[in-house]
């Protein structure tokens, strides 16, 4: 316990700017190996890849415990200890809000390592059109359009718009301003680029693998060369791009690699790495870039 504690401890600085949501545990980074546990406003949610840990039975802080069993598998959350919850509830982060649902599937609404660069879209999108591929529940689109950017967010799942809708909703952003498109992004980059329609900021951040309406395959490592090159051509000329992967098989190098092939020429952009927020010490799980032409 003494482990668990330090890690608490240890976040407590991220909680004085408006946020409620952090990872509390990051396995072998904060020592505690094979062990994450997401704080969600107080609901831990405990994730392994073998059982839950029985140490964390009784544990004295938490309102909820929720476990998952990470893997291909894809299984959701199991109510283990305090209060069960059976509806969406609210996060925050930098005084955003979202919508969490621990009932939804594998995955709860928000992505905590990408809290960074949320906060980086916030802060470059006055005035810019954005292009917010893969939305999921369209986080990185609430950024944007609260620092003043007019969003266009694309995903292939309608639940998931719906989702992103009523985030933001949450934070009072008016959805009929924005675009909420259902679609494959190939396709779309592809339709977008025909009409000459531009954006100032595209961000592109890809599940690992995914299947598109045809069950053709999306994979990271053989595809993201030829998605990068489709959000180039529809990029203004002083525009800026954010790529990022989870793939643990693929270095931040390899990754960056990948950016470049999709770029017709390189040298021409400045390409900047970004590192996982303090509560995700070790491995850098993450790859993160953001370009911006020279």
């Amino acid at each position: 316990m003494e482990k668990l504690q330090r890690a608490i401890a240890a976040r407590e600085g991220l909680r004085k700017d408006g946020t409620n949501a952090v990872r509390l545990v990051n396995g072998r980074g904060d020592g505690i190996d094979g062990v994450e546990i997401d704080d969600f406003a107080g609901r831990w949610l405990v994730q392994t890849r073998e059982s839950f840990p029985e140490w964390l039975r009784g544990v004295k802080g938490p309102r909820a415990v929720y476990w998952k069993r990470l893997g291909e598998q894809k299984e959701a959350p199991v109510w283990m200890e305090g209060e069960e919850v059976g509806e969406a509830f609210e996060v925050m982060e930098r005084g955003m809000r979202f919508w969490i649902d621990f009932t939804a599937g594998y995955s709860q609404g928000v992505f905590l390592d990408q809290r960074s660069n949320r906060a980086e879209a916030r802060k470059r999108a006055q005035g810019l059109r954005v292009l917010n591929c893969f939305a999921y529940t369209c986080a990185f689109g609430v950024a944007a359009a609260l620092g003043g950017g007019e969003t266009v967010n694309l995903d292939l799942s309608k639940r998931y718009l719906e989702w992103g809708r009523r985030n933001f909703e949450l934070n009072g952003i008016d959805a009929a301003g924005h675009e909420f498109v259902y679609g494959e992004v190939a396709n779309w980059l592809e339709r977008f680029a025909r009409k000459r329609r531009q954006f100032d900021l595209v961000i592109l951040d890809p599940p690992t693998f995914s299947r598109d309406m045809v069950v053709k395959v999306f994979r990271v490592a053989a595809d993201f060369a030829g998605l990068g090159r489709g959000a180039a051509g529809v990029l203004a000329n002083a525009g800026a791009m954010f790529c990022s992967t989870n793939q643990r098989t693929l270095a931040a190098e390899g990754f960056r690699r990948l950016i470049e092939e999709g770029l017709s020429r390189p040298a021409a952009w400045r390409i900047e790495q970004r590192w996982m927020p303090a509560d995700f010490p070790g491995e850098e799980t993450l790859k993160a870039f953001w370009l911006e032409r020279r």
